[in-house]
């Protein structure tokens, strides 16, 4: 063997180990922006869902009014008052993902689709089933 490649094999091994520090580093990095971005109270602009069933089955849109909110607490809770009526969720971050527990239909739990500094949609999706289409989805403005 020359000398070369004696001392290119140490050297070799150290920008792979190096490297492999750097991918796993990333790859194991959560990002966590959804709860700081969401943190504090947000207007409703507008909370649909679909009520009734069978031919009674419609869309149903509500129109926020002044002192309607969505407060999101660090506490994993959302403290809500739509239409004089209160009511708490619960949030978990997941994967980076913000889960809202019992909103809507369905599983029980909607995923944050969208979010800015000014603008937050929440949406459970919307499924069809023999007697109806149903599903929640809440804009949300500062």
């Amino acid at each position: 063997m020359s000398i070369k490649k004696i001392k290119m094999k140490p050297f070799l091994n150290s920008i792979f180990f190096i490297l492999g520090v750097l991918i796993l580093g990333t790859s194991c990095t959560k990002k966590n922006d959804a709860p700081t971005s969401i943190l504090g109270k947000w207007n409703i602009k507008i909370d649909s869902s679909f009520t009734g069933g069978g031919f009674a089955n419609h869309e149903a849109s509500y129109v926020g009014q002044a002192g309607d909110f969505f407060n999101f607490n660090s506490d994993g809770y959302i403290y809500i008052k739509e239409n004089s009526i209160f009511d708490t969720l619960n949030y978990t971050l997941s994967s980076g993902s913000l889960m809202v527990q019992n909103f809507g239909y369905g599983e029980g739990k909607c995923q944050v689709s969208s979010s800015t500094t000014n603008s937050l949609k929440i949406s459970s999706g919307y499924f069809t089933t023999p007697n109806g289409e149903f599903g929640r989805t809440v804009y949300l403005t500062r």
